[in-house]
């Protein structure tokens, strides 16, 4: 699987100092592998350590690929474990670009590395997603583009090194049944005959063969980024020309083949596949229809059928059930920002709403849940059962959601209340704590000094609270718009 150690073997000693390099940084890096979970601080001393001795050994010895290859992963490292992000002395961000130029500095000394090419998709794609909500969502396409492209072509490396090692080993059975076992040029250590003199240096890397875990791994992230490439789009629809939408979808029609050749070949993994294709063509319809590619009837018929596939076990599986509601929450506010009063599509989202807050409850009753989970099934049923109540207000104003809209609010206020007592997450923790003041202001029709005073009580300040209240109001929000933020 991509992301390994490059552990390299000193076969003979030739030059000097390369292999003392990397043999420290391995041991601080196993140090701090060790340290994370007692003690992340420490963990972050060791992986810096890690990191300096990489950057050392390659001013001595620029060309060398492992030293590059493992200073480059142990940025990544640390960049992306949500222990080590906390103990970081940069931003994210900032953490994220430096490892993108050793990445980059790898792939250059070494451009058909699957490893690096796996890895520098992933830095790629994580950069996207921290500039995607800011002011450069058409950075963020180009960032994923490039990753979705290093993720092909190491897909496609891996497939070939695949059919290599299966056709060495259909050699070797061949010559094995003609009792002619080949003979192999491997160098034998113990052997004093074997190799070349005591004084040559070679070395070797260490290479762990490719299987069809691997080819999986590869391209659920490939999926992944198109997920993210098309989620980026929808929320962005006006960045990008429609067009764009249908290089995702050729860059899916290549790997939905190869991704049903290796469910069918690993059925221990064709729930996971199932799930990772699910939310992709969610997310792809879901662009669809915001780019005005498809109507809302075509919408939810595909993303129905997304969750319908037997494989996705969406009864008995907490994740998938989750995973399903969050699509259907996804469709109900792509159609809310439409702002139309067509009580079809009304119907729409008021069915994928009750829909959504069904397998939520589901999902919370499945034994082996964990409280985590069970605490965001109650933060987005309050999501959900707030939605619904604002649906009853113009321009939707839908009969049902007008009756019902006292038992919704009581509804939301509860499952908000939930979720802030449940959450081991101390942002969606005081997330669900604000929405449920909130739900419950509402149902005194919460007036500006009802409003004015949840923001002055608020724990985490006044501007937390605004921004919170801006994302609860803002477009495909949960509530209609509060005069005082006007």
């Amino acid at each position: 699987m991509p992301g390994k150690l490059s552990t390299s073997i000193l076969l003979k000693d030739k030059n000097d100092h390369i292999d003392d390099y990397l043999a420290a940084g391995v041991d601080f890096e196993e140090a701090a592998g060790k340290w994370r979970a007692g003690d992340s601080t420490k963990s972050m001393r060791f992986f810096g350590r890690a990191i300096d001795v990489y950057g050392e050994g390659l001013q001595k010895f620029p060309d060398n690929f492992d030293l590059a290859y493992n200073k480059a992963r142990a940025q990544l490292e640390i960049a992306t474990h949500p222990v080590l992000v906390e103990k970081l002395e940069e931003s994210v961000l900032e953490t994220l670009q430096i490892a993108l130029e050793s990445h980059r500095y790898a792939l250059h000394l070494d451009p058909d590395d699957a490893n690096t090419l796996f890895n520098t998709s992933q830095v790629l794609a994580s950069i996207a997603e921290s500039v995607a909500n800011d002011e450069y969502p058409q950075h963020a396409l180009q960032l994923l583009e490039e990753a979705i492209g290093l993720q092909k072509k190491c897909l496609d490396i891996q497939e070939a090194q695949y059919s290599e090692s299966l056709e060495l080993e259909r050699m070797a059975e061949e010559e094995t049944r003609q009792g002619n076992p080949s003979e192999t040029a491997d160098v034998t250590r113990d052997d004093p005959e074997a190799g070349t003199s005591d004084s040559e240096e070679q070395w070797a890397t260490v290479v762990e063969p490719v299987t069809q875990a691997t080819l999986i791994d590869t391209a659920l992230a490939q999926l992944s980024v198109l997920t993210t490439f098309s989620d980026v789009l929808s929320s962005k629809p006006e960045c990008a020309p429609a067009s764009t939408l249908a290089g995702v979808e050729k860059h899916w029609s290549g790997l939905e083949h190869k991704l049903g050749v290796l469910s069918t070949n690993n059925p221990e993994r064709s729930q996971e596949i199932a799930l990772n294709r699910a939310r992709f063509v969610s997310a792809l319809l879901e662009g669809g229809f915001r780019l005005g590619q498809i109507d809302g009837d075509s919408y939810k018929k595909g993303r129905d059928s997304a969750f319908a596939v037997e494989n996705l076990q969406l009864q008995t599986s907490a994740e998938a059930l989750i995973a399903n509601a969050r699509s259907l929450m996804a469709f109900n506010s792509a159609i809310a920002d439409t702002k139309s009063n067509d009580q079809h599509l009304s119907t729409l989202r008021w069915n994928a709403l009750t829909t959504s807050i069904s397998n939520l409850n589901a999902a919370s009753k499945i034994q082996g849940t964990d409280q985590q989970e069970i605490a965001s099934t109650h933060l987005l049923r309050g999501d959900a059962s707030l939605s619904l109540y604002t649906m009853g207000t113009p321009p939707t104003s839908y009969q049902s959601a007008i009756v019902q809209a006292t038992q919704l609010l009581k509804n939301a206020e509860v499952y908000y209340r939930n979720a802030s007592k449940l959450s081991q997450n101390q942002e969606e923790k005081d997330v669900a704590a604000f929405r449920s003041q909130m739900a419950l202001g509402l149902q005194g029709q919460l007036g500006m000094e009802a409003v004015d005073a949840i923001l002055a009580g608020n724990p985490r300040g006044r501007e937390w609270g605004m921004e919170q209240l801006e994302d609860m109001t803002g477009e495909g929000g949960l509530l209609p718009a509060i005069p005082l933020l006007s």
